[in-house]
């Protein structure tokens, strides 16, 4: 099939379908200590994108989930971190733009869940375990330091109802793409963190599924920080991402390694900030941009 043939398949698809994009984990999903420039802030509504802002969603116990049009604040249920480049509000500008110039795709919907430092084991360094999939709900917003939210129950009520909503409007919801950018905690904790990762992980994309009620392209970021001093955890997380991978033929890793940020002679590789473990503005950019060639346009 030409490229032509592959976007009209493609656009027809997504005609017949409403494309939901997800993003969820730690702190590199919402693209901490990166701020937009000032003319890159979305401050009006997008036409054509949408998302759930906090103010109505941020919660437990909902009868619905109430969708407004895309901006580059409080359209994270996690922590309060506005304004920054990330894959959610930059997959945003460019889906709007490509309709703005001239691209016939349907709306987008866009869903945002991460809160910083967060693992998925009970045990976790400094308590930081709002993903652990077993923990009781706690619902205290804010930004890092103070917000405590307990993650995966918050996803596993959000995410039926956001389908559902869709639903009801006589529309097939169709994920194109889940991101779990997410590892960090448990090669910083060690030990039982690690040793469970696989459990945990597998309960978590299994829970994801189940409250989505489908089969969806599922991306995992490979491990490229060595700020933590645990090339053994790391090795042992990167072990268990290929194994997933390996078993299911939807599972798929982001190996920014093999992009041409990445620059191994460097001690911010090229892709991180001066922490070294959170990405710069260019890479969130760069995971948008591989979002959108994953389209196959």
């Amino acid at each position: 099939m030409n490229k032509k043939g592959k976007y009209n398949k493609m656009n027809q698809e997504l005609k017949q379908n409403v494309p939901i994009l997800i993003v969820c984990g730690q702190s590199n999903a919402h693209g901490h200590g990166t701020q937009l420039e000032e003319y890159e802030k979305i401050m009006v509504p997008l036409k054509n994108v949408w998302g759930l802002g906090c103010e109505y969603n941020q919660a437990y116990n909902l009868s619905q989930v109430k969708w407004s049009g895309f901006v580059s604040y409080g359209m994270n249920l996690g922590e309060v971190q506005d304004h920054t480049y990330c894959l959610a509000t930059e997959f945003a500008r460019k889906w709007q733009h490509s309709i703005d110039s001239g691209m016939k795709l349907p709306d987008l919907y866009i869903i945002q869940i991460s809160i910083g430092g967060q693992g998925i084991a009970a045990q976790e360094k400094n308590n930081c375990n709002m993903w652990y999939p077993h923990r009781p709900k706690v619902m205290q917003k804010g930004a890092l330091g103070s917000v405590d939210i307990s993650l995966y129950p918050l996803a596993m009520e959000i995410f039926p109802l956001a389908m559902q909503s869709i639903r009801d409007a006589g529309h097939n919801p169709y994920v194109i793409g889940f991101h779990w950018n997410q590892w960090e905690t448990e090669v910083d904790t060690g030990g039982d963190a690690i040793k469970q990762a696989k459990e945990n992980y597998t309960e978590l994309f299994n829970g994801f599924r189940k409250a989505l009620g489908q089969s969806f392209p599922l991306y995992l970021y490979r491990p490229l920080s060595d700020v933590y001093n645990n090339p053994t955890g790391v090795t042992y997380i990167t072990e268990i991402f290929s194994e997933f991978i390996k078993a299911d033929e939807n599972i798929k890793l982001i190996d920014l390694s093999q992009s041409d940020l990445f620059d191994a002679q460097c001690m911010d590789k090229g892709i991180f900030q001066k922490d070294l473990v959170h990405y710069t503005p260019k890479v969130q950019k760069w995971f948008a941009e591989y979002q959108w060639q994953c389209l196959d346009f």
